[in-house]
């Protein structure tokens, strides 16, 4: 009888470190998706401007948050082609993100503010634009918000 026992603990153990083991795998897994571009806007005192974020990972996963006046609301997920999401990298880095300042504002209280986040090969940065922002952060900001039209998101249930 005690060697039963004796047996069934030993097989216990085993199997629970078999399933620490998987647990700790998918951990990591997790831990090499990386956020690399973030694009947050908020309405500030404006009751039409829509707020929302856009997130892409390096799994190549975009997520959507839409808050408010949007034909959207909730959590969206939609994942990119490798081949789309090379080239929005790629945009990021041809404009030069890292050198922009760190903010673009003025003494105007009214106007919706945004924010544009990238990570790329150990940099990251993130940009205040509020008002007279270069062009080429412009363009990269209306790339983000180019995802709001695009197919493919799917409403993500909790």
């Amino acid at each position: 009888m005690k060697q039963n026992l004796y047996f069934f603990i030993t097989v216990f153990f085993l199997f629970s470190c078999g399933t620490q083991k998987k647990v700790t795998q998918n951990t990591s897994i997790e831990e090499d998706t990386k956020l690399l571009i973030s694009y947050h806007q908020v309405s500030g005192y404006s009751k039409t401007v829509p707020e929302y974020t856009i997130e892409l990972y390096s799994n190549r996963q975009m997520y959507l948050t839409a808050k408010k006046n949007l034909d959207k609301q909730g959590k969206y997920m939609r994942t990119l082609p490798s081949d789309e999401f090379d080239e929005v990298i790629k945009t990021f880095v041809d404009a030069d993100f890292f050198k922009f300042k760190d903010e673009y504002t003025s003494d105007m209280t009214d106007l919706p503010t945004r924010y544009l986040y990238f990570s790329y090969n150990g940099q990251e940065k993130k940009v205040k634009d509020y008002y007279e922002a270069p062009e080429k952060l412009k363009e990269l900001e209306f790339l983000m918000r180019s995802f709001l039209d695009r197919v493919g998101w799917e409403k993500m249930s909790w």
